[in-house]
C-alpha cells in the first residue's frame, strides 16, 4: 500500500510539474508572439549642417522610411509641432528674412529654410541639397520622380540636385 500510495503522489506531482511547465511555456511564447507582431514604426533623427557634401543622409534608406512615416526629426525639431522659439533655440537666431506673405513667414540660414504660420508654428522646413555630392542620383534611387510622401501630418516633395520640402497639412 505504501508503494501505491509513493507512486501516486509521484505522478501526481510528476503530472503537475508538466502541466505548470506547460503552462508557462505558452505564456513565454504567446508574449514572444506578440512582441514580434508589433510593428515598429520607423523614424530618422539628423543632428547638424545637413547641406554639406559628404552627407550620407540621402543614402540612407531610414532616412526615407522616417519622412514617410512622418518620423523625422531635424535637430531637435519637427514641422508641425516645434515653434519659432523651438527652431531660434535649436538653430541659432541669426536667421535673415527669405520671404513673407499673409499667413506665413519664411526665414534662411545655412541652406536650411524655415516658415511660419501666424501662430509661430514650424510649418514648412526646407533643406537644401545643392552642395551634397550626388544628390540629384541618390534621391532618384530612393523615390520615384514626382513622387510625394503623404504622411499623416506631413507632406514631402523631392527636387534632386536642389532641396527636399516637409510641409504641415
Amino acid at each position: 500500500m505504501k508503494n501505491i500510495s509513493k507512486t501516486l503522489l509521484a505522478t501526481g506531482l510528476s503530472v503537475g510539474v508538466l502541466v505548470g511547465a506547460t503552462s508557462v511555456t505558452g505564456q513565454g511564447f504567446d508574449q514572444a508572439h506578440a512582441a514580434t507582431a508589433q510593428q515598429q514604426t520607423p523614424y530618422y533623427t539628423y543632428k547638424g549642417l545637413f547641406n554639406i557634401p559628404n552627407n550620407n543622409a540621402l543614402e540612407d534608406n531610414n532616412f526615407y522610411a522616417g519622412l514617410k512615416a512622418d518620423q523625422f526629426i531635424f535637430n531637435g525639431l519637427k514641422v508641425g509641432e516645434s515653434t519659432k522659439a523651438d527652431v531660434f533655440k535649436a538653430l541659432g537666431s541669426d536667421f535673415k528674412k527669405y520671404y513673407g506673405k499673409k499667413e506665413l513667414t519664411f526665414y534662411e540660414k545655412n541652406g536650411v529654410i524655415v516658415g511660419f504660420d501666424h501662430n509661430d508654428k514650424l510649418v514648412n522646413l526646407t533643406l537644401r541639397i545643392n552642395h551634397i555630392k550626388n544628390s540629384d542620383k541618390s534621391i532618384e534611387k530612393h523615390v520615384k520622380k514626382g513622387e510625394i510622401y503623404n504622411a499623416k501630418t506631413t507632406q514631402v516633395a523631392f527636387y534632386p540636385g536642389n532641396s527636399i520640402v516637409i510641409k504641415a497639412k
